[in-house]
């Protein structure tokens, strides 16, 4: 009989609306509605957490990985965690990490709606999700999405997801790429230049929960935009352990002038604060533009090819698990679980 661990951890999925508010609450409707589509699969559920996913930090994820391996043995087919849809791509890249190198499939399931609602994506993730795990046998972390007005579930890897669009309700990938899609209850793989080969997700010959690992709530991110005025960053108390700033599209961001407005400024001022400084996202190109040029100059570390939140979800646990400089730039310098775009 197959064997599942549900991981709840509130988000809409696990919320319900009363007086017109959503609020995570305690239910069993997401119980009843897997023994009653399901009854042939043992199910064991655990609730580490009840949040909505906007209110979640780093140290929750590591909340979640305590319960998982408290509750874990290996008779288990996968897991399942229920996720709400705000800090899903961070939650995502974050869990990709972790698992890099577990032989199970990890698949996070959010929802557009309350799970009890009428025409809630929830039902038909989970559907998709406990069918992944039955059927694919494929290890991994992925991300079961519905998107609207669609007719079948996105599988997305989890270490490439973005945020949902705030507009459509679309969950995405970056450069726009499902890894599969279930749809009359068939699995599609998307064979292209973008997705890793199938062979990459096989059964592998052990488990492996990586006992040293755990998230930092000690990143602080900075994202660029037209007129940032860095004085008003405050690094004299309570120095983060890192910072990742965002770059525009084209991996660049303002460095005109010695004054407030320039990052070349503020960089120096982490510098002699000894704060790492990481940028983040940066497609590596031939030809780049003179700001980028000059930030290259200086040696100021990169995480190119990535999601910016699989920059955060990888700085965060390298962070949080070493010490050691050296430790830390060999783990992010890896393709750990293919959060990494080769051109």
């Amino acid at each position: 009989m197959t064997k599942i661990l549900i991981v709840l951890t509130g988000g809409t999925i696990g919320s319900k609306i009363q007086n017109n508010t959503i609020n995570v609450t305690q239910n069993n409707y997401l119980k009843d509605f897997l023994d009653s589509n399901f009854k042939q699969i043992n199910f064991k559920i655990i609730k580490p957490l009840n949040i909505l996913s906007e209110n979640s930090l780093p140290s929750d994820w590591n909340i979640i990985i305590k319960s998982i391996k408290k509750n874990w043995d290996n008779n288990f087919d996968g897991i399942i965690i229920t996720y709400g849809t705000d800090t899903l791509s961070y939650a995502s890249s974050a869990f990709s990490q972790f698992f890099y190198n577990f032989d199970k499939p990890v698949i996070l399931v959010s929802s557009d709606k309350p799970l009890k609602e009428k025409n809630s994506t929830g039902k038909h993730n989970l559907v998709s999700a406990v069918n992944f795990i039955t059927k694919k046998k494929l290890h991994g972390t992925f991300v079961a999405y519905k998107n609207p007005n669609l007719e079948f579930v996105s599988f997305f890897l989890g270490s490439r997801v973005k945020q949902i669009n705030p507009f459509n309700n679309k969950l995405d990938s970056i450069l726009g790429g499902e890894f599969c899609r279930y749809q009359n209850n068939k699995f599609i793989y998307i064979k292209n230049n973008i997705n890793p080969k199938l062979s990459n997700f096989k059964k592998k010959n052990f488990i492996k929960f990586e006992e040293i690992f755990s998230f930092s709530n000690k990143i602080l991110i900075i994202k660029t935009y037209p007129g940032i005025n860095y004085k008003y960053f405050n690094l004299n108390k309570d120095k983060p352990k890192a910072i990742l700033h965002s770059l525009y599209h084209s991996g660049t961001t303002n460095i005109k002038d010695q004054n407030n407005f320039s990052l070349l400024n503020f960089i120096e001022k982490c510098r002699s604060k000894k704060i790492i400084f990481y940028l983040s996202p940066i497609n590596k190109k031939k030809n780049i533009y003179q700001s980028l040029k000059t930030l290259l100059k200086l040696k100021v570390k990169i995480l190119d090819g990535m999601s910016f939140e699989s920059s955060y979800a990888k700085l965060s646990l390298a962070y949080g698990s070493f010490s050691s400089k050296k430790k830390i730039e060999k783990f992010l310098n890896k393709n750990n679980s293919f959060e990494k775009i080769k051109f």
